[in-house]
């Protein structure tokens, strides 16, 4: 843990660096890190309001797979730089659509230590995931029928 504080800066730097180049909004990429660092306080916090079972293995998971969100749009400004494609306002999009599901998680539990009572969460995030899936399928037939006109693709 000592050397992962140690080279802290670097990483950061490292991470900026990869942004930049990617041309993401590093603004925008900051404020998604911090409502998903906000989403896990408050979702320890109602844990423990609702007396439900607290572990810090699931906190752990939960905190990984938020951040291993961020590799959504990160992926996606690859494939645009490797397609030489622009396709930065989806990357931001897409990011938007982050931010604003992790707004909702974060009024849901807001709401649930509040009244303490479980609120049905709406699973913004399953969507967003499924509708970016389709939109790339969609894409890349439409680059096999430019590439290959005699290609047909089921609809």
């Amino acid at each position: 843990m000592y050397k992962f504080s140690e080279y802290s800066n670097e990483l950061k730097l490292l991470l900026y660096a990869i942004f930049i180049y990617l041309e993401m909004d590093t603004g925008i990429v900051k404020v998604l890190f911090y409502l998903m660092v906000m989403d896990t306080f408050l979702g320890i916090i109602k844990t423990i309001v609702l007396n439900n079972k607290f572990s810090f293995k699931k906190l752990a998971l939960g905190f990984v797979s938020k951040l291993a969100v961020l590799l959504i749009p990160t992926a996606l400004a690859l494939m645009s730089k490797g397609l030489n494609y622009d396709f930065n306002w989806f990357v931001t999009i897409v990011m938007d659509l982050l931010i604003v599901s992790d707004g909702i998680s974060i009024i849901s539990n807001i709401i649930a230590i509040k009244t303490k009572k479980e609120v049905e969460n709406f699973d913004a995030m399953t969507l967003i995931l499924k509708s970016i899936r389709n939109r790339l399928i969609q894409l890349f037939k439409r680059l096999l029928i430019t590439i290959d006109p005699k290609y047909h693709v089921e609809k």
